[in-house]
């Protein structure tokens, strides 16, 4: 489980220690942080290299940060070992790669509706949500952790547990899959009804949903026990629909995952609350970082804490806090 990120001249950040729990949730105003934790994360896996369309290290170097930056982080293993892993001038202890954490990334660019979705031989889920489908063929019969079985699941298995959340997340729909091994490609059915058909929420909620089981099985050796970055899994969902997503969320990372989000919905994060209030001792497991650049263009981070009633210990301006505004205009 990774403990903690260190950004040093990356970017929006000058100096930054960055806390991480089983639950960790990034949020903020648009352009301030919030994506390069997840791309320094990336970088890590990546032994450090830029990462294919973000421009060269120069470009990702604070112009008021002196020499070159630096990323690390600190991470823990099953057994309880601790370790440290990083790159840049500053960094002196390094790790095999093979070492340090895997990751199921989904990007805020994943696939909507498409007639087809490509698929590998892989037990990995792609970043645009492609190979999607393979996954959901392997792990179909996977037996769940009981704390995500959904109330109206048939049974334990992964198989059963999507067409439960995906039909708690986007009521009422009934989801089939098809491979077409001969063109390695896949589709999907909602309700009989080609993806093409059906609105975006569905396409873009099944990655997140599958990438969330998936870091839920621990003990799988085919996934080599993985951190889930998630961008904007509220995306095209309907506030009933975010809301249980953050239900599904949190019921993963109370199932053994640990998930690092990014997110824009109020109406997520509050159901994080919510289940911290209904699941004493679950607040502890949350970690909230708010976002916010200077004058200078330089990253400031504030972190709230979450409670077991799910309330903060202080809401720092302009977050989440768009709804009471709009609610004074109106009545005043």
């Amino acid at each position: 489980m990774i403990t903690e990120l260190t950004l040093k001249g990356f970017k929006s950040f000058y100096d930054e220690n960055l806390k991480i729990l089983p639950l960790t949730v990034l949020t903020g105003l648009n352009s301030s942080g919030k994506s390069s934790v997840i791309q320094a994360l990336r970088m890590l896996r990546n032994r450090g290299r830029v990462l294919e369309g973000h421009g060269t290290a120069d470009e990702l170097t604070n112009y008021n940060y002196e020499g070159k930056y630096s990323i690390a982080m600190t991470f823990s293993t099953s057994g309880g070992r601790e370790f440290f892993y990083g790159f840049g001038p500053e960094i002196n202890r390094n790790l095999n790669v093979y070492g340090i954490p895997t990751f199921i990334y989904v990007s805020a660019d994943r696939y909507g509706p498409r007639t087809s979705i490509p698929v590998n031989n892989s037990y990995e889920l792609g970043e645009r949500g492609d190979n999607v489908i393979k996954c959901i063929e392997e792990f179909e019969g996977t037996i769940l952790n009981q704390r995500l079985r959904h109330e109206n699941s048939e049974g334990d298995t992964f198989g059963f547990n999507l067409q439960a959340w995906l039909g708690a997340i986007t009521p009422g729909v009934e989801f089939r899959s098809k491979i077409e091994k001969m063109t390695d490609s896949s589709y999907t059915m909602f309700d009989g009804h080609r993806a093409m058909n059906v609105g975006f929420g569905l396409s873009y909620a099944l990655p997140v949903i599958v990438s969330l089981f998936l870091g839920s099985l621990t003990r799988d050796k085919r996934l080599n026990n993985p951190v889930v970055l998630l961008e904007n899994p509220e995306a095209h969902l309907h506030p009933k629909g975010q809301t249980e997503m953050a239900r599904l969320i949190c019921s993963a990372v109370d199932a053994g995952a640990q998930v690092i989000v990014e997110t824009h919905s109020d109406h997520l994060f509050d159901g994080i609350r919510i289940y911290a209030k209904q699941h004493p001792g679950f607040a502890n497991k949350v970690a909230t970082h708010w976002f916010e650049l200077d004058r200078q263009k330089i990253t400031h981070i504030e972190s709230p804490i979450i409670d077991d009633n799910g309330n903060l210990d202080f809401w720092p301006p302009g977050m989440f806090d768009q709804f009471g505004l709009n609610a004074t205009e109106l009545l005043g």
